[in-house]
């Protein structure tokens, strides 16, 4: 176990591969949060918070074998890492092999926070529903599945509020067939939900949740939305600025990393680069990482046997319409090649909606099944 593996970012990708990892080499996990969260079951979580128990995981509740550093990456040089802890501790740190694994930030601190604890999640959570019960008017901004899935969720739990769900595109749940989304629409509207497409939200500028205020948006036709709450539910953005002092050329103009078919960084023999930040041509879906871990996982063991190793290549998923999407706990819609949509609420149910995964996720990175 003399070989050392350092992974930036403790999302999906970066939890299992320190999981998986750990038992061949000596690896340090560095992320900006102490905990997992299992990101499909935010929406979830944000109407029933005692939830949070489940889908919030310590990462010292399950990560054995692994040093943890609480901190964020500030500059990666392709062969070190400068890293500054909560604690304000300076951390240069050096490996056999690197894996970038930072994921997406997010205008709302909501979908994902830039740093922070489990306590200060958990009570974030408790502040969301909080929020959501006490307002009669909510206002969602995005219709992707986050968009689309909190409208569920909290149409299911207080049908009796009024939801406005704002998408600046001319339709939702992109990643998938118009079939499914319509479906998605249709249910929603049956319990009210008023849908605004191709509109953009031109103020207030997006905010965490916990700030937010009852007001107006101003919308870009011109039309204005009251609101006692207001959730921003839009995608986010690589998380990769700590490529820029040494590294820009590697970024596209979206900020994504140039990586080979094995997720190899261009340019560079012995760092990995997965999960959303990696620039290969695919729809960024949670469930795509899968396959990702897998690839990167066998290329580590791989190089860390024999430097000069074949390694396996990924085959990016295009054109893929696969998305389960839930409408709260009871039902939803899926789209499930080759079969197409599929809009029995048991099969939704069963595959997602009454656990958001979690279970799933805690089995994955050798979770206790429940605390």
């Amino acid at each position: 176990m003399s070989k050392s593996v350092v992974i930036y970012g403790g999302g999906i990708a970066g939890a299992a591969l320190a999981t998986q990892l750990a038992k061949h080499a000596n690896v340090k996990l560095v992320s900006s949060l102490d905990y997992f969260e299992v990101p499909m079951a935010m929406p979830r979580v944000a109407v029933q918070p005692d939830y949070a128990h489940q889908a919030v995981m310590p990462f010292q509740s399950f990560l054995k074998g692994v040093d943890f550093i609480h901190g964020k990456l500030e500059r990666f040089t392709g062969e070190t890492g400068h890293v500054v802890g909560v604690d304000g501790a300076e951390h240069t740190l050096e490996a056999d092999i690197s894996i970038l694994a930072t994921g997406s930030r997010y205008p709302s601190e909501l979908i994902r926070p830039t740093s922070g604890s489990t306590t200060e999640r958990h009570a974030a959570f408790k502040s969301t529903h909080g929020a959501i019960e006490s307002a009669q008017k909510i206002l969602l901004v995005g219709g992707g599945p986050v968009g689309i899935e909190m409208a569920g969720e909290i149409t299911e739990r207080f049908p009796q509020k009024s939801v406005v769900l704002v998408e600046s595109s001319g339709e939702v749940l992109k990643g998938t067939s118009r079939k499914t989304a319509n479906h998605a629409i249709k249910v929603l509207q049956q319990r009210g939900v008023k849908f605004m497409l191709g509109e953009r939200v031109l103020s207030p500028a997006p905010s965490a949740l916990q700030n937010a205020e009852a007001g107006q948006a101003k919308l870009s036709s011109g039309a204005v939305v009251d609101y006692d709450l207001i959730i921003w539910c839009v995608g986010g953005k690589p998380n990769t600025d700590y490529m820029q002092q040494d590294l820009s050329h590697l970024l596209d103009a979206r900020g994504y990393i140039a990586v080979d078919e094995t997720f190899r960084m261009k340019g560079q023999s012995n760092v990995f680069v997965l999960g959303d930040i990696a620039g290969i041509d695919e729809v960024k879906k949670a469930l795509y990482v899968r396959g990702h871990v897998k690839t990167v996982a066998h290329n580590v063991l791989q190089l860390l046997k024999n430097p000069q190793a074949k390694l396996k290549s990924y085959k990016p998923k295009t054109n893929d319409n696969m998305m389960v999407v839930t409408l709260g706990s009871q039902t939803g819609v899926s789209d499930v090649p080759p079969i197409g949509t599929v809009k029995a609420s048991w099969f939704t149910r069963m595959a997602k909606a009454k656990t958001m995964l979690v279970p799933m996720y805690r089995k994955a990175l050798g979770a206790s099944a429940k605390v």
